[in-house]
């Protein structure tokens, strides 16, 4: 295939003065049949972009990124629980990729030089293939994008469109060959797998599918979540602007990311749900937080907007890894024994009494450094572990 893909390419650009790198020895990553293949004839392309305009460099840059300390764009340590990293999409056919941040089996081979790169999947999903490709990089922290079944296909839709006469030329002699749209699983995202529902819509919801991944409620008189169980592949579900929901009927999906801004939050429905692991409370309102004790996926919560929820049962989320809350919440004492990220954020800005200017209607917005140097203070106990540095940038 890519002896044909060669010919194609000098029918239409003609022969070419500058070979391609010549094989090096066999490489120890695993690799497809297909791709090992190649590099059997070459070892790359010489920076050529051959591939989708991608660069598929030689054995020596693919060790190099096997190895996933040489990653730098993979978000590592207490990051990844931090959003955007913490919710991971699912770009491609239900089951194909794993939704993961990285993975040692993902084998970059190939770059388009600004930070992205075509890897093949040595470890597919459930209903993937060992080999696919798939888009990883700087650009995608929301998750791998599948493009397609093995390196020979994707070859494949390049010769075809060399003999369809699929190709552009630009002022400076360059040539695109128009081989799909790299990231079309992606594109096509929002408009198969996201849905939005306002006002009599919600009631009860509608439009759900098999593929639907999001799910956005707002601006509704009231909310029925019933149907929500056609929506097996649901992983997030946001509601804003109304009085109250059910929210038991989501026990029957593998639901992950729940962001709840209602006048009334009650957390019941939720009790067991295997898959919740990250929880946003909007309401100023009391709400009960027992119910989360019992999910045992749950890593993350923000009650930064939910001033009255009850924290004394706070201390019984031992699985949780992450929370965000405001100053005043953080001076309750139970805090979860396993937590590895605190957030302290930031406060609605506070009215003056009396004022003579808009300028200084408010009072300064907090928290303040001298706020936050306390907090992690008595946040630590004043471990003696911890490591503090005091001083003052220089002005230039």
């Amino acid at each position: 295939m890519f002896n044909e893909y060669r010919r194609r390419l000098e029918q239409l650009l003609g022969p070419s003065d500058d070979e391609l790198p010549p094989p090096l020895p066999a490489t120890d990553v695993p690799l497809p049949r297909d791709l090992s293949a190649l590099y059997a004839v070459v070892d790359g392309d010489g920076g050529r972009g051959m591939l989708h305009g991608f660069g598929w460099f030689g054995l020596e840059t693919l060790e190099h990124f096997a190895d996933q300390d040489e990653r730098w764009w993979v978000t590592r340590g207490w990051q990844r629980y931090v959003a955007p990293y913490a919710f991971l999409r699912d770009y491609g056919p239900p089951g194909a990729v794993r939704r993961l941040a990285d993975h040692p089996a993902w084998i970059p081979f190939a770059t388009d030089t600004f930070g992205d790169y075509l890897a093949v999947d040595m470890a597919p999903g459930p209903n993937g293939r060992l080999g696919q490709v798939i888009l990883i990089g700087r650009s995608y922290y929301r998750g791998p994008v599948y493009v397609a079944p093995s390196v020979t296909e994707l070859l494949r839709r390049h010769v075809d469109a060399l003999a369809s006469d699929r190709v552009q030329r630009d002022d400076d002699e360059g040539l695109w060959i128009n081989a799909g749209d790299v990231s079309q699983y992606e594109r096509q995202y929002d408009e198969n797998c996201t849905l939005e529902l306002t006002g009599r819509d919600a009631a009860p919801v509608s439009g759900l599918t098999a593929e639907l991944r999001e799910l956005s409620v707002h601006n509704a008189p009231w909310v029925d979540l019933r149907p929500v169980g056609a929506a097996t592949a649901l992983q997030k579900f946001s509601v804003r602007n109304v009085a109250g929901v059910d929210l038991s009927p989501l026990l029957g999906t593998p639901v992950e990311i729940l962001d709840l801004g209602t006048d009334t939050i009650d957390l019941s429905g939720l009790q067991g749900h295997p898959t919740v692991s990250r929880v946003v409370l909007r309401s100023e309102k009391p709400i009960d937080l027992r119910p989360l004790a019992s999910c045992p996926s749950l890593y993350a919560l923000d009650l930064t907007d939910a001033p009255a929820a009850d924290l004394s049962s706070l201390g019984q989320l031992t699985g949780l890894r992450y929370l965000r809350m405001q100053r005043p919440q953080w001076s309750h004492q139970a805090i979860p024994p396993g937590l590895a990220v605190a957030e302290l954020a930031e406060e609605p800005l506070e009215e003056r009494k009396h004022y003579w200017s808009f300028a200084n209607a408010y009072k300064p917005r907090r928290p303040t450094l001298d706020d936050a140097v306390e907090w992690a203070r008595q946040l630590t106990r004043n471990a003696t572990d911890i490591v503090t540095i005091t001083g003052r940038f220089k002005r230039r």
